[in-house]
């Protein structure tokens, strides 16, 4: 009985290695597919901030474009605009 035991007790200490390496090799590929993903998601978090940057950059800079194109068309209709003048004294000479 005492070997009939041993050698029960020797297979399912391989067993249990073999389900041992088997969960290592699981857990090691999860990890790598979890890296993989954290990566993934990191880039898009990186790409939607830069677009939302680049964003609100545009519209700031574009509404301080027109605010400087309206000065520019104004200056110009009232004839004080420095190449209005310029025009003007070619004119007159």
């Amino acid at each position: 009985m005492g070997i009939a035991s041993g050698i029960g007790h020797l297979f399912q200490s391989v067993i249990e290695m073999i389900q041992g390496l088997f969960g290592a090799i699981l857990s090691f590929f999860g990890a790598i597919l979890n890296g993989i993903l954290s990566l993934f998601q990191g880039f898009v978090n990186f790409v939607e901030g830069t677009l939302g940057f680049a964003i609100h950059n545009f519209f700031i800079l574009g509404t301080v474009a027109a605010a400087v194109f309206a000065y520019m068309l104004y200056t110009q209709r009232q004839g004080t605009a420095p190449i209005s003048s310029t025009l003007k004294n070619k004119k007159a000479a």
